[in-house]
């Protein structure tokens, strides 16, 4: 009977445990796009490349369902601090974490959102935390940043990256 009522109360909790997880998959699927630098497309890999920028577009619902997810990697909670922070006012926020690969001189400047060039004030986290200057291969680092909100209109289609190496990606809506 324990074993009954312990299973009746457990199984909408676990469910709706899933369901979150499956909600923060699909807004992450959405916010989400990774650019690889100096790289070589070869099929479905990526060869020789300097390394990586995934970008995360981090609007209401995700910074809401980030603060109540557990288990994600400690720089997406730690970064989701600056959602609705006095730096974001009339300006979208973007987080990301940046892979390299091999050794790499990393100019704030050659990260685009939607034609938009960064500078040293649109990167609102803490400077130890910022990558800019050189990089060692084999590290990785994270920051958050803003940019104007008409660069960022939801429903289109813009480019993102770094220098060259840009994507199209969607802006959610």
């Amino acid at each position: 009977m324990l074993l009954l009522t312990f299973t009746i109360i457990a199984y909408p909790l676990s469910f709706r445990a899933e369901a979150n997880q499956n909600d923060i998959n699909s807004l992450l699927e959405e916010r989400q796009t990774d650019c690889w630098v100096e790289g070589e497309r070869l099929g479905e890999l990526i060869l020789g490349s300097r390394g990586t920028i995934q970008f995360i577009y981090l609007d209401a619902k995700l910074s809401k369902a980030i603060s109540t997810e557990q288990g994600l990697a400690p720089w997406v909670d730690d970064l989701n601090q600056y959602y609705g922070s006095p730096e974001t006012r009339k300006k979208v926020l973007f987080i990301v974490n940046l892979e390299a690969n091999k050794l790499w001189t990393v100019e704030e400047e050659k990260i685009s959102v939607g034609g938009y060039h960064l500078t040293k004030t649109d990167v609102i986290s803490s400077s130890w935390k910022n990558p800019f200057g050189t990089v060692d291969a084999g590290t990785s680092w994270q920051f958050a940043f803003v940019v104007p909100q008409d660069k960022v209109k939801p429903g289109t289609e813009i480019m993102v990256g770094y220098g060259d190496d840009l994507i199209k990606w969607k802006v959610p809506k």
